[in-house]
């Protein structure tokens, strides 16, 4: 038997058809809201990470030819720019990024199986001098190109910014001069596509109804979202939550993202900021009574940031101590609350709905 729907119910769900067709209604967006995302936000992050490889496979290029500690010191400063301008690339998961497997050979992690070092250990053993020739590693296993292989030779195996008399210092320098410039060729491409000129830049800037990739705001702002959500998810899900642990005993340290140069938690904070930069590039209206969206990601993505930054290194310490924990259970939360808002009131507010993201694959 079928029963009749109630009054209150039909009264409240004629009060969420109305508040769906309000927001609709106002979710009028800009026509150069891809344009604001790309200028103000993507292209300046792409540009600061050819910046950072360029400079650090200089400073790899000095040291290597001369090293000693202030070259060493100088090294250190560079590939921790690089990491943090990599933070803020990180999350414009979709486009450029994405193509010709650029984010897992700028990124291969997380790697649970530890296939990155030994293939890297592999490598330098073999000392195989056609591999350091201009663009033959592009061409090589996606774990032995990217950042975590470079913050492995520098700081794990064969920790090279420690031992510059190790017998195969020579070859594991010029492999991380390798790497660094393949780092660079990748960044470089990427920034291609997304400037003015570049098709996807192009499209993403100033969609319209011959394109092939993105037809209106509409769809610009549908990649932003699912870009935003994704970042959160990825924050949350894979890069604190299995470090976590469900007590100090159950945590895994090493499990974290650049653990080995102390980068984690700093790194994380980045990506956060980032996330909260590429959000308030996009200048989003919202519907009338809608500011508290606003005012609550933005907010949400600060205080993670903020959270973040608190935490104590080493990060194996910090996960043992009360406090460390704490501060990372905060986050953690702060970052679920973030999504939360992202996934079932902002987007929703823009005419978006969260569905698949580059996660769902992973």
């Amino acid at each position: 038997m079928v029963r009749p729907i109630r009054p209150l119910f039909k009264q409240t769900l004629a009060a969420a058809l109305l508040l769906t067709a309000t927001l609709t209604a106002h979710a009028e967006l800009p026509a150069d809201l891809g344009e604001r995302l790309a200028r103000d936000y993507a292209r300046p992050a792409v540009g600061k990470m050819v910046d950072a490889a360029t400079a650090l496979d200089g400073a790899l290029g000095n040291w290597c030819a001369k090293p000693d500690a202030a070259g060493a010191a100088r090294v250190g400063e560079a590939f921790t720019g690089l990491a943090l301008a990599w933070s803020g690339v990180e999350i414009l998961r979709f486009g450029p990024l994405v193509q010709a497997n650029r984010f897992e050979r700028l990124a291969f992690w997380p790697d649970t199986r530890g296939v990155m070092p030994k293939q890297v250990q592999a490598l330098i053993a073999a000392r195989d001098e056609a591999l350091l020739a201009p663009g033959a590693l592009a061409g090589r296993s996606v774990a032995v190109q990217g950042l975590p292989a470079l913050e492995y030779v520098l700081y794990g195996e064969p920790a090279l910014l420690k031992q510059s008399s190790a017998p195969a210092f020579a070859y594991s320098c010029g492999y991380a001069r390798a790497v660094a410039a393949n780092v660079a060729a990748m960044s470089r491409d990427v920034a291609a596509a997304w400037g003015p000129n570049g098709e996807f830049g192009r499209q993403f800037a100033k969609p319209q109804a011959g394109n092939d990739l993105y037809r209106d705001p509409q769809e610009v702002a549908a990649e932003a979202m699912k870009a935003l959500s994704t970042g959160l998810q990825f924050a949350r899900d894979v890069k604190i939550l299995p470090v976590l642990g469900d007590s100090p005993e159950a945590a895994r340290p090493k499990r974290a993202a650049f653990w080995r140069s102390d980068l984690s938690t700093r790194l994380l904070a980045a990506n956060l900021e980032g996330l909260n930069a590429f959000y308030q590039a996009g200048a989003y209206p919202l519907p009338k009574g809608g500011d508290w969206m606003d005012v609550s990601v933005r907010g949400e993505l600060n205080s993670a940031a903020q959270t973040l930054q608190a935490v104590p290194v080493p990060l194996d310490k910090a996960l043992a101590a009360e406090e460390g924990r704490r501060l990372l259970q905060l986050a953690s939360l702060t970052i679920k609350n973030a999504k939360a808002i992202v996934d079932q009131d902002l987007a929703p507010a823009l005419g978006v709905t969260i569905g698949f993201n580059a996660l769902d694959g992973d």
